[in-house]
C-alpha cells in the first residue's frame, strides 16, 4: 500500500513544515543521528523480482481498502473519555490538515473543547520558539552538511523515479539534492498534498486552538520537535531511501487515499483506521511504522496515565492514526487496566 502509507505519514508533519515557513525520543548525550550517505545505495536490499514484489504490493493495498471500506464508524469523528474522581480526559483524533469545505465537528466535540481547562497537542508548531526549533532541526538532522548530494545515493532508474515526482509536485532535483532522504520525502508530499486543496488552516488542531484560546484555555504538549522529527532523522540509510522512493510512488497516485482516510475519520470508523494505517503491513515498513506511530504512542501513554493525577479537564487532540490499530494510544492504555470510554 505503498501511496496510501507514505501520503499519510507526510500528512502528519507536513504541518509542522507549513508552519515554518519552508516524530526513540530525543538523542542522549553524545549520541549521534546516523545520516544518510553513511553507506551507498548498492548497499541497502532491493527485491530479487521488482514486478512480482509490486504486485504483491498491489493486492496487500487492495485488500486492506477493502476491509476499510466495508467497516462502519458511528457518523462523527470518534472521542474517548479517560477518568477519575477529579480528572477528565477527553482525547480526539486529529486531522492535521483537511479540505477546507469538511463538517466535522460535532456537539460532543464542542462540549469537549468547552470544557477543557487545557488543551493538549502533539508538538508546538506555531510559537515563535516553535519555529525556530524547527528550522534548526531541519539544518542540522535534514541536510547534508558535507557536500552529499541526495542522487548519490540512488540508482540510474531510481533516480529517475524521484525526478518524475519532483517534476509532479513542480520541484527541480536541484532543490532536494542537499537533503537527506526522509527530509525530501516529507517535502515532496507536503508539496503534493497543499497542491491537492488540503489547508493546514482548515486542520482540526487550528480550529480547536482557536477555539479553545477564546475561552482562555492553555496549551500544553505531548513531545518536542525533536523528539517526533527525530524518529525519521534516526531511520537508517536505508530506510530512509525505501520511505524516499515509495513517497515518490506515492505522489504518482495522487491523494485519493487520503481522501479515504480522512471518511474514514469522519465517520468515527476507528476500525477501518486501524486497517489503513494502525500496523507495519499498512506501512510496509517496520521502520516508518515504529517511528511515526508505534515508538510514540508508547511515550505517550505514561504521561497521559500521569495527567490523571492533576485535577481537572484536559482534551488530547492528536493524529487519528495515533488511536487506532494494535499499537494505538488506546489500546495500550486499556492494556494497562485504565477504562477508557469509547469505541
Amino acid at each position: 500500500m505503498r501511496a496510501f502509507r507514505h501520503t499519510l505519514t507526510g500528512l502528519a508533519v507536513s504541518a509542522l513544515v507549513v508552519l515554518a515557513a519552508c516524530g526513540s525520543g530525543q538523542k542522549a548525550p553524545g549520541e549521534e543521528v546516523e545520516g544518510a550517505g553513511t553507506i551507498a545505495s548498492a548497499a541497502c536490499p532491493r527485491p530479487a523480482n521488482p514486478e512480482a514484489h509490486r504486485a504483491e504490493m498491489a493486492a496487500t493495498e487492495a485488500r486492506l481498502i477493502a476491509e476499510a471500506e466495508a467497516s462502519r464508524g458511528a457518523g462523527s469523528p470518534a472521542v474517548w473519555t479517560l477518568r477519575d474522581e477529579d480528572t477528565t480526559l477527553y482525547i480526539l483524533g486529529t486531522v492535521h490538515l483537511l479540505r477546507p469545505e469538511l463538517e466535522w465537528r460535532t456537539a460532543e466535540i464542542d462540549a469537549a473543547i468547552a470544557a477543557a481547562d487545557t488543551i493538549i497537542f502533539e508538538a508546538d508548531t506555531t510559537s515563535p520558539d516553535a519555529g525556530r526549533e524547527l528550522m534548526a532541526f531541519f539544518t542540522k538532522e535534514g541536510m547534508f552538511n558535507d557536500g552529499t548530494q541526495l542522487s548519490s545515493l540512488l540508482s540510474a532508474e531510481e533516480k529517475a523515479q524521484l525526478e518524475e515526482a519532483l517534476d509532479a509536485v513542480g520541484l527541480p532535483l536541484a532543490a532536494v539534492e542537499a537533503m537527506k532522504p526522509w527530509f525530501a520525502a516529507i517535502n515532496m508530499t507536503n508539496m503534493q498534498i497543499l497542491a491537492e486543496g488540503f489547508d493546514p488552516n482548515s486542520g482540526v488542531e487550528k480550529m480547536i486552538e482557536a477555539s479553545a484560546a477564546a475561552h482562555g484555555a492553555s496549551f500544553e504538549y505531548l513531545e518536542t520537535v525533536e523528539q517526533q522529527l527525530g524518529e525519521f532523522a534516526r531511520m537508517e540509510t536505508c530506510a530512509q531511501i525505501e520511505f524516499l522512493l515509495q513517497s515518490a510512488e506515492a505522489v504518482k497516485q495522487g491523494t485519493g487515499m487520503l481522501d479515504l482516510l480522512v471518511a474514514e475519520w469522519a465517520d468515527g470508523d476507528v476500525n477501518g483506521i486501524g486497517i489503513l494505517m494502525g500496523s507495519p503491513d499498512a506501512f510496509g515498513s517496520r521502520d516508518a511504522y515504529d517511528a511515526m506511530l508505534k515508538n510514540r504512542n508508547e511515550r505517550w501513554v505514561p504521561q497521559i496515565a500521569a495527567m490523571l493525577d492533576e485535577p481537572g479537564t484536559r482534551l488530547i487532540a492528536a493524529g487519528a492514526g495515533h488511536f487506532a490499530g494494535e499499537d494505538s494510544v488506546i489500546t495500550l492504555l486499556r492494556a494497562e487496566g485504565f477504562e477508557v470510554e469509547g469505541p
